[in-house]
């Protein structure tokens, strides 16, 4: 299945999950699964979050990123990909000084 983000309006969200910055979001919802792709501001970051219901998965399109995920930091790159498993706590950060472009999907787990 294709995922198409071209055309979907984007929004600027402001401390996003209680962040820091700002982050630009694209998401679209497919069979229980969200995607988004997204645009996190220089000097942003996606504030810590736990996934209850849902594990996500998150892949670096270009730039760097400090995700921390149950007390443990991974350093992100282009090419990178982060996994926030079931259960977990993560935060997203951009620590460079251009906009971190990633993608990520979010299933929906029972």
């Amino acid at each position: 299945m294709k995922i198409e983000f071209n055309g979907l309006s984007e929004k600027r969200i402001e401390k996003f999950n209680d962040g820091n910055g700002a982050i630009n979001l694209k998401t679209i919802d497919k069979n229980d699964v969200k995607f988004l792709s997204a645009r996190l501001e220089p000097n942003s970051s996606v504030g810590m979050h736990k996934h209850m219901d849902t594990c996500e998965i998150i892949v670096i399109l270009s730039g760097k990123a400090k995700a921390i995920c149950d007390g443990e930091t991974e350093m992100l790159v282009a090419g990178s990909c982060h996994f926030c498993p079931r259960g977990s706590s993560h935060t997203l950060i951009n620590i460079g000084d251009e906009e971190l472009l990633f993608v990520a999907a979010v299933p929906r787990q029972i």
